[in-house]
């Protein structure tokens, strides 16, 4: 197809291409499907292959045209984009924004309007000034690590005399009761299992629930802040009838030797235990500094790089978020949505919301993949090679079976994606003076304060 094309660059790097296609190019796609129907059709009075080519005009024209104006597009497209300088983002879909009549003798012009890779103005990414602060292992970050340990492995004991205390697992129904005493529709809960003082329960009835005891039910009215987390009760009073059906004490193991021996036959000791957790420690520790380093040495570049920014992109990362806080929940779309309904919010008021941070993700993905490419950072063969020998030392399994389990489920691109990204991030910190800022508590760094 000789399709020709006039390219016109618009705002936030979008490209629109005016396409024109040849009448001669047009009468012969239009040609080729009449005849695929010539051959093909089945028509009452003849035979399979004979259907003479008037017949066919007259009975299938208006469908012989749409289908040819459809394969006039998609070939025409795809030949322009095979050629054209500035091609569209992989998954943005071009829109046509004028397809024309199509009309046989005469040429066909339509426009699509498309989104491509912006041009990237980066501001410095090398010799910046960074402050990291001192810290060590303490004490009182052993003992936090070890009260989790122990928290870990509590025996759950039935409760079946005395009343609930904080600390305890309940058992409970709920629901919320109209002032006619009736139950709220859609607020029932049975089974409901929570750790009191936890305030993990929608109505926040910590308090309310101590001092109940198994089989009992209480009606419980609570009034709501205004700025309460839950929008649907920000501000409301509710009545609910609660019941608890079970109650739980936590029994905690003593911290010695014998809580790290059933933890892992690696250790005989606390003291091993404790010797393994002060390394993790560490580990945990440079990794979060690492990371925390990193993103400041990006941040300060997307802030001086100069840059469009394409809406596709933005839709993207804002599917990717909603796609990913779904999965978190454990909820298809449909229960999202009704969810957020029942919060009194809507998928639009949670797009916007993220919004910005979906356009700083977006920076930070086009600001990375500039730099890479820029600095020719790749990954070859023998890297992601050197990575799955790594891992598979590490799991205790062959190399080789290890590398056809990643090839069979499609792993490849994944692990190159991230070894790219560590490679990027070791040539960025190479090239970055860290300097040393007072001193930090362990547990603040790994919470990223």
């Amino acid at each position: 197809m000789n399709a020709t094309k006039e390219v016109e660059l618009l705002e936030n790097s979008q490209v629109k291409l005016t396409i024109h296609v040849p009448t001669a190019d047009v009468g012969q796609e239009y040609e080729t499907i009449v005849k695929e129907y010539c051959e093909k059709a089945h028509l009452k009075g003849f035979r399979p292959g004979k259907v003479p080519r008037e017949v066919v005009i007259r009975k299938l024209g208006p469908s012989l045209i749409e289908q040819t104006r459809a394969e006039v597009l998609e070939k025409s497209l795809s030949e322009i984009f095979e050629n054209v300088e500035k091609k569209p983002i992989p998954y943005a879909t071009p829109e046509i924004k004028s397809e024309g009549v199509l009309e046989l003798g005469k040429d066909f012009s339509f426009e699509v309007v498309y989104d491509t890779y912006p041009e990237i103005a980066l501001g410095p990414y090398t010799g910046l000034e960074i402050d990291q602060p001192e810290w060590e292992i303490t004490d009182e970050d052993l003992g936090r690590e070890l009260k989790g340990i122990q928290e870990q492995n509590a025996l759950f004991i039935d409760k079946d005399a005395g009343a609930v205390e904080t600390g305890n697992i309940v058992n409970m129904d709920y629901v919320e009761l109209l002032e006619t005493g009736e139950e709220r529709p859609g607020t029932k809960r049975e089974a409901f299992v929570f750790e009191v003082g936890t305030g993990y329960n929608v109505y926040k009835v910590d308090e309310e629930v101590i001092a109940m005891k198994k089989g009992e039910t209480k009606l419980i009215t609570k009034t709501f802040p205004e700025d309460f987390e839950t929008k649907a009760l920000a501000g409301k009073s509710v009545m609910l009838r609660v019941t608890v059906n079970s109650i739980k004490e936590k029994k905690l193991p003593e911290i010695n030797d014998e809580l790290a021996q059933d933890i892992s036959e690696k250790f005989q000791t606390l003291d091993e235990l404790k010797a393994d957790i002060r390394r993790k420690l560490e580990e945990a520790v440079k990794s979060a500094l690492r990371s925390k380093t990193v993103t400041r040495v990006l941040d300060s570049v997307v802030q001086t790089s100069t840059f469009p920014l394409p809406a596709s992109m933005v839709d993207y990362q804002l599917e990717a978020m909603w796609q990913d806080y779904a999965g978190r929940l454990g909820l298809d779309e449909k229960q999202l949505v009704q969810m957020l309904e029942q919060q009194g919010r809507g998928v639009d008021e949670i797009r916007n919301e993220w919004t910005p941070s979906a356009e700083k993700r977006a920076r930070l993905q086009l600001v990375v993949s500039e730099i890479a490419r820029k600095e020719g950072i790749a990954i070859e063969d023998s890297d992601l090679d050197a990575e799955i020998a790594r891992m598979a030392e590490e799991r205790k399994v062959a190399p080789a079976e290890l590398k056809e389990s990643i090839q069979k489920n499609n792993l490849d691109a994944y692990m190159r994606s991230n070894l790219r990204m560590d490679k990027l991030y070791d040539y960025l910190l190479s090239k970055t003076t860290i300097r040393t800022s007072g001193k930090q508590k362990v547990l603040d760094i790994l919470q990223g304060n």
